[in-house]
């Protein structure tokens, strides 16, 4: 009979299933990195406005909206290497245990998380005129 007084596991993997998911992960963040998809690289497809035409003024929106869409893609490409990263370094906390993981590695992931906490903005909350639309689309 289970002892009811010790919570049980929400979810039980083997260490062996731990570990091959963490090469995944290696695999994943490795191929990405020398395949050349690296925030250096996003941020190297940046363009002076010269090369849209000077300053035509639709030309001016153009560079405009390419060096927004080239930020987001670079801050994309960065948080996803970080949340492999991140998702390694747990996986690899939940198959040792967190006292038994590398101190480096623990920092490593409250730094990735403080960054995300930063990157992300949510959202402003709906008003009850934009929640109203939303329903009468969805019907």
């Amino acid at each position: 009979m289970p002892d009811e007084s010790s919570p049980s596991a929400d979810l039980v993997v083997s260490t062996e299933a731990l570990g091959q998911f963490r090469g995944r992960l290696d695999d994943v963040l490795t191929t990405t990195q020398t395949a050349g998809l690296t925030p250096s690289l996003m941020a190297d497809l940046r363009m002076d406005q010269a090369n849209y035409g000077g300053l035509i003024p639709g030309m001016t929106q153009i560079s405009h909206e390419f060096g927004h869409a080239v930020n987001r893609l670079e801050a994309f490409v960065r948080i996803q290497q970080d949340l492999i990263e991140a998702l390694a370094i747990a996986t690899l906390i939940s198959e040792r245990g967190f006292e038994n993981v590398e101190a480096e590695q623990r920092e490593r992931l409250q730094q990735i998380m403080a960054g995300l906490a930063e990157d992300y903005t949510p959202p402003p909350p709906l008003t009850d005129e934009e929640l109203q639309r939303e329903e009468r689309h969805n019907v």
